[in-house]
């Protein structure tokens, strides 16, 4: 259909790269970049769009920008950029029965947690410095 706006994907010419895979958790830190989220449909809104329920167990509410004209149900894979709280969908496909069977919420929380860990500027696990928790001593009992 040709009801694609051009100009929307000049806006991240990183359009082709890997979007990361984002849970409730980290969605607020993600905040204005592209993310892609799992969620099982909760409820569906006239005037907002759905909200499901990620695979750390929260509900999200994911803005559609252009009403709903299909009944949703299920889990779904949504494309789209961070609102804090929310999110605004490019795009949402359904799952398969067979992903639906199986789906692996704790393997996928595993999955996002490593991705967020690998963004963050804190991260120990520094490239050039193989011994980075060197002299990093666990601290003993008596709080």
């Amino acid at each position: 259909m040709g009801d694609h706006d051009d100009f929307e994907d000049n806006q991240y010419p990183d359009n082709d790269v890997f979007v990361p895979y984002v849970t409730a958790g980290n969605l607020a830190q993600k905040n204005g970049a592209k993310i892609t989220l799992w969620g099982k449909v909760t409820r569906v809104t006239a005037s907002e769009g759905f909200y499901v329920k990620t695979v750390d167990d929260q509900e999200v509410l994911i803005r559609l920008k252009r009403p709903l004209n299909e009944p949703l149900e299920g889990w779904y894979e949504i494309y789209g950029v961070s609102q804090g709280k929310s999110v605004l969908c490019d795009e949402y496909v359904p799952f398969n029965e067979d992903m639906t069977k199986n789906i692996d919420t704790e393997g996928h929380k595993g999955l996002a947690r490593l991705l967020a860990a690998l963004d963050d500027p804190w991260n120990l696990g520094d490239d050039n410095s193989s011994n980075a928790m060197a002299g990093v001593v666990p601290m003993e009992g008596n709080f």
